[in-house]
This record gives structure tokens, sequence and C-alpha cells, in this order.
């Protein structure tokens, strides 16, 4: 006798609800289904198709009384045999009104069986399918003017959506049901026609032509600087003025215009906010990394998820920043990110895991946004029980334990933004608050680890490990990048995969953002890995850009978001979002690339990108300011403490906040060098600085009848004495070979 029931409404095949029933028989007595229907023992009285997938957003669902199915050709078919209309619900492992409409609705027996017996009903996790969410998360926004997920959508067997929505409670999604099968039934015509305006609408959005080609002149940029400074919130810090995300694309974009312009209101308007997000609550003050976003304007009470990318993104905007200004607050903020993320998201392969849930368990068991990381006043001084009194009053009055809640289960820890940070003095309480919230239910853990995602962090570390000297970041970075290689890249067919599992391999095609920001995760690594240990990173870097653009480009010089093509044909991303677009980040792998040697095709092809899509950027820029970030890498190189001479032949960082004073890091290729001068060949200059080059060695040249001469080669440290009036320092430097020297070059970095 089958051990689970099937589910209401559904006319599935004995045979089906036995093998799902085998499969769930097969995870062990260890396995606790996530179901509120359950027989006494504590067995889930369902089982559906979802208990055969990966991702843990899917597994979430696979005890739900909804009979559903995983996004494939297959179940597109099946919903064609019966003519049923496809309902698809897309949202994420870590999405708080996901749970929410899953428990009303979805473990809700009465909705199932509407669901069950008129239409086909699909789970997407869009973290496995970025490319199919936003074609339907465009198709929400233009049906309803707003978007988000829980993204309830209603499609034809084909994959066109006729209707939409998000998040409904469950008496208005059984009137939705209700109705979209009514006008199913008895307005066929119209819906058909429906869905052909959103399909023809969506597809035109995301269509690989466009505007013509415009130059991306500084009236694009300064532009830009204007569009920001009009958003930003002069009192608060960041760009909005009810919720706060953090925007690390804008961020990025801010620091990289002040250093190659030296606007100042671009600096400022960067400071503020990472000052404010660094002191607030976004910021996990007792166990490091950030959340998502925050529900008010002053950076107060988050949305508690936690996601990878947003720490390798905010992690890089605070090392950057940090270059620039020495802010200690935003190098704690920093180094706290990577501990959070080596502490609680690293697998045991290196590589690192996708989000953290913001639910969890109170102490009475009820399920609550935010229960792991409040306390309330008694919970803080039962956490300092081991400081004295003096140092919990003051811990206490310092994190905002004294002030009035924002959210139900406590205070959320926060620091001044205007305040003196003691961090050595406060270090204790923030520990003491960390191991006592350790013995609390953690939330849970979404365990996907995503190839681009984990290259995000990747590049995060490994340029950690250079600003702050710290080898054990690059270290932790290269362990990562090993892994995700040796899982994920297929080198007979040079495709990637998206998605590792720790046990079987990944089972997604890897999407056009995997490969670039890989790749540039890859090519940090270069830089930060020991000397005669990079080229491995860069040859890999240059290995997916290449592939990439076997898989992805178009004729257009634009490149496809996934190899196949959508329900409604090639997809496209439109803009950056919270994530630089994959499109603007193959453009700055490229771009990085060219200037490291990997050859003129390469500069050409990013080129290419860049001027398809420079039509729409010169006019809306704010879209794309990732791609604008390339663009000048492109033009005129980069722009950070990191620096390429000589096709990459030598890399130089320039290091403002070296304990000992200012250092200049030279690292030049085997069988490159510098000269120290001669008749010949140009020594290398410094402006703006005062410079203690070390002895210059004999060099042996290739150079017939050439004279002898001395230099510098292999790795090594020029000690500085900035100049007090000067902004900026400039190196000029001649890079050459055996037998051959390049043009010189000269790179300038701006000073605070």
């Amino acid at each position: 006798m089958p051990m689970t029931e099937t589910p209401p409404g559904s006319d599935r095949d004995p045979g089906l609800t036995e093998a799902l029933e085998a499969d769930y028989r097969a995870l062990g007595d260890g396995y606790r289904p996530r179901t509120h229907c359950l027989t006494p023992d504590g067995r889930a009285r369902f089982v559906n198709r979802l208990i055969r997938e990966a991702s843990p957003y899917l597994r979430q669902h696979a005890h739900n009384p909804v009979d559903w199915r995983a996004w494939s050709d297959e179940t597109l078919a099946e919903a064609a045999a019966l003519d049923r209309p496809v309902f698809l619900s897309i949202g994420y492992a870590t999405c708080h009104w996901c749970h929410v409409m899953e428990e009303e609705s979805f473990d809700d027996e009465e909705v199932a069986a509407v669901l069950n017996a008129r239409f086909v009903p699909v789970k997407l996790d869009r973290e496995e399918r970025p490319d199919l969410d936003q074609i339907y998360i465009t198709a929400t926004q233009l049906q309803q003017g707003h978007a988000g997920w829980p993204n309830s959508v209603w499609l034809m067997p084909d994959g066109r959506p006729f209707h939409t929505g998000t998040y409904f409670p469950k008496l208005q999604f059984l009137k939705m049901l209700a109705g979209v099968r009514r006008a199913w039934d008895e307005s066929r015509d119209r819906v058909e026609g429906v869905a052909g305006e959103i399909a023809q609408t969506v597809a035109a959005i995301g269509a690989p032509g466009g505007k013509a080609p415009a130059p991306l002149e500084e009236g694009v940029h300064a532009a830009l600087s204007a569009q920001l400074a009009q958003m930003y919130n002069a009192e608060e810090g960041g760009f909005g003025h009810a919720q706060q995300f953090p925007q690390e694309g804008f961020l990025l974009w801010l620091l990289d215009h002040w250093r190659r312009t030296g606007d100042g209101a671009a600096l400022g308007v960067a400071s503020h906010t990472l000052t404010a997000i660094a002191a607030g609550g976004l910021h996990d003050q007792a166990g490091g990394g950030f959340h998502r976003y925050t529900v008010d304007p002053n950076w107060r009470t988050p949305h508690f998820e936690k996601m990878l990318y947003n720490q390798g993104q905010l992690a890089r905007a605070f090392v950057e920043g940090w270059e620039a200004s020495g802010e200690p607050a935003w190098r704690r903020a920093a180094e706290r990110c990577f501990a959070y993320v080596l502490r609680d998201m690293t697998a045991s392969s290196g590589a690192f895991y996708a989000a953290e849930d913001a639910d969890s368990l109170d102490a009475a068991g009820r399920r609550e946004e935010g229960a792991f990381y409040a306390f309330t006043p008694g919970q803080m001084q039962a956490a300092f029980a081991a400081l004295a009194p003096a140092e919990r009053d003051w811990a206490i009055a310092t994190l905002g334990g004294n002030e009035a809640p924002t959210i139900e289960a406590g205070a959320v820890l926060h620091l001044k933004p205007d305040a003196t940070l003691e961090a050595a003095r406060l270090e204790p309480a923030l520990e003491a608050l960390r191991r006592y919230r350790e013995e609390r239910s953690r939330p849970v853990r979404d365990d996907k680890i995503i190839a681009g995602w984990n290259g995000l962090v990747i590049r995060a570390l490994a340029e950690g490990a250079e600003a702050f000297e710290a080898p054990e970041l690059a270290a932790a970075a290269a362990r990562a990048g090993e892994a995700l290689w040796s899982a994920l890249w297929d080198a007979e067919r040079q495709r990637l995969t998206r998605l590792m599992d720790e046990d079987a391999g990944g089972r997604v095609a890897g999407l056009l953002e995997d490969y670039a920001w890989l790749g540039l995760g890859y090519l940090a690594l270069a830089d930060a890995v020991p000397m005669g240990k990079g080229a491995v990173w860069q040859d890999r870097a240059e290995t997916l850009a290449a592939a990439a653009d076997a898989a992805f480009g178009e004729p257009t010089g634009r490149f496809r978001m996934a190899e196949a093509p959508g329900p409604l044909g090639p997809v496209f991303e439109s803009q950056d979002g919270a994530t630089p677009a994959g499109e603007s980040a193959m453009a700055e792998l490229l771009a990085r690339l060219a200037r490291r040697g990997a050859g003129p095709a390469t500069g050409a092809r990013a080129q290419a990108l860049v001027t398809a899509l420079s039509g729409t950027l010169a006019e809306t820029p704010m879209i794309r300011p990732d791609l604008l970030v390339a663009a000048r890498i492109l033009e005129g190189g980069e722009s950070g403490a990191r620096r390429s001479f000589g096709d990459g032949r030598l890399r130089t960082r320039l290091d403002l906040r070296a304990p000992g004073g200012p250092r200049l890091h030279l690292r030049l290729a085997p069988g490159w060098h510098i000269a120290a001068g001669g008749d010949a060949l140009a020594a290398p200059r410094l402006v703006g600085a005062a410079a203690d080059w070390p002895a210059p060695v004999p060099l042996s040249l290739g150079f017939p009848g050439g004279e002898a001469i001395t230099g510098y080669e292999g790795a090594f440290s020029v000690p500085l004495t900035p100049l007090d009036d000067a902004r900026e320092i400039a190196l000029a430097v001649q890079v050459c070979g055996e037998s051959v020297c390049l043009a010189p070059e000269e790179a300038r970095w701006r000073r605070i």
C-alpha cells in the first residue's frame, strides 16, 4: 500500500506516484519534509516531481499537495496535450513572500485541488534559470506596472504569458484561478491575443538591435554623475528615500569616475553611502556580511536574507573605497564580510553557497523574519555576562540596544554613522553576541553553488588579498576557483556548467554571466597569487572568454544571455541590475584581457560589444553603469590601484595605505624587465612622489653588440614619499624583453 496520497485533483499515473515515493524513501529517516501536510507519525502525505530536483528551492515544494512539475519541454508538451494553461510560479529559496504564499496556498489542499485539476503547475528557481526569469518578470512588469517574487504567471502551452501577478493571499488567489480558467474556457481568442501582444513586446525589449552607435564621450559620464546626484539621499546616503538597496554598480562606477576625473561630488556620494552601510543594520554587525536591502531609508532595518552576490560586490566596493581613502571602517566591513563568507558560506570543496534565508524559528518555534539577528535588551545583557558592567552598558548603547526596536523580535544592531568607531573596544561585545545567537535556530541556507556568484566572491577575495596583504584570502579564492573549474568546466565541449553539486556535479548549462563573472574572478586571482602561479588563472579567464564568444556571441556584436533560446526566442539583458549584466561583465573581461596581451582580436570583440550598446548607453547611461566602467577600461586602461603595462608583462599596485608608508609594488613576467636608464632606454619616472628605488641588477640582453645595462626584473617594491601638494602620482615606464622594448607608457593614480 502506498505511503503517500495522490495529490488532490490530480489524475497522475499510479506508477509515477510509486516511483516518486521510492525517491522519497531513498532520502532516509533523517530527511525532514517541509510541509504542513503530514501523517501523525511525521511522514509527508504527498510527494511530487520536485523531489528529484537539485535546487533547494524546488525541493522545498516537493511535498506540497500541488502536483508541481519542473520547467521542461516535456512539461509544456503535457500542457498542450491536456489543453490546459500553465501556472508558473517563480521564486528562490530565501524569498520571504515566496514562503508566505507557499504556506497559505501551495501547501493548502483546497488550492492544490484547483491547480492540479485545471492547470499544469510549474515551479521555477530564478537563480537556476535567470534567463527564463527575465522573460517572465518583464512580462509582469509590462502588464502590472510592477514586479517581484513570487512571480505568478499564466502561460499558453508554448510558453507565452497571458496573465501575471506576484503574491496573492489564498482567497484572492482562488478567485484569480477561477477567473483565468473561465477566460481560458470561454474567451480563448482573447487569451491568445493577449499572449501574442505580451510575447511580441517582451521579445522587442530584448531584441539584439537597437539604437544607432554613438560616441561614449565624457558628457555621457557627466550625465550619469548628475543623475545619481539627483537620486542621492543627502541625509542618509544611498539612492533610496523609502527602501535602501546598496546599488553596488553605482558605487563602483562613482569610485571609478572619481579616480579618472577627480569629481569630488562623485566621491562624496560613494563615501557617504559606504559609511552609512558600514554603520547600519544592512551590515550584520555581529556576524559580518550584508543583508540584501533595508525597508527604511536610514539603513536600519534590513530584509534579512543574505545573498552571495551582495557579499562579493559590496566587499569589492569597500576594498576600493579603502584603497582610495584609508577609512578604517570600510576595511573592517570588507574583512568581516570575508570572515562571514569563509566561516558560514563555504562548502567542504572550498566553493561558496548561494544565500541564507530572512526567516528563522523564534524561541517559540514560529518562523519569523529577523529572529536570528535581533536582540532584546535582556538578551544583550545575557550575552554580555562576561563583560564588565561599564563595558556592557557602553556596548548596548553603542549598538542601539536601548533604542525602540523596529521589528517585533527586538533591536537590529547598528552604529551611528557619524560616531568614531572604537573597533577594538567593540569587538569583544560583537563576538559575544555572535556566539550567543549561534545557540538559536539558524536561517535556512540555500546550498546551491552558482558558478557566476562564486566568481564575484573570488574576485573580491583576490582583490582584498592584495589590498590588505592577506595571502589567506587569495588561498581561499584559489581553492574555490579550483573546485569550480574541476567540477564545472568541460574541456572537451568547451562549456561551463552553472550549478555545482558537490557529489554529482552540475545540471544546468552555464549562462553568459557565469562565464564573465568567473572569468573576472580568475583574472583577479592571476594578480593575487604568488609569481609563477598566475598564468594558469589568466589562461582560464581567456578560455572562458573565448568559449562565451562561441556559445553566446551574435553577429551584431552582442551576447545572448543563454545559449539556447527561450520560449520567446533568444534572451538578451536590457540593463545592469542587482548584479552586472552578463554583457557588461563580458565587456569588462574582454577589455581587461586586451590590456594584458590577449591579442588585438580580444580588444576588437570588446569594442564590437560596446559599440552595439553605445546608442542606448549614450541616451540612458544609468541602466548600464558596469558597462560604462568596461568601456573606459577599453579606451583608457584600468583606473584602480592595480594597473597593467606592456600588454600585461608588468603589473603594478600602488599601496597608499601600507603600514610603513606608501609603496609601489611591481611584478614583471619572466624574461621581461625595466631598465634603470641608459643612452637608448628610459628609466622609470615618478611624478608626485619621491621614490627610493632598489639597487638595479645587471641584465642579460639579446641585442647583438649591445651595451651591458642594469635594471629591474621579477617582483619588488619601491617606498614612496608623496609630495604634500600632489593630487596625483604618475608613473612612466618602458617594458623590455631580451631583444625588444615596447613603447613607453604612463599611468596616473589620484590621491584624496
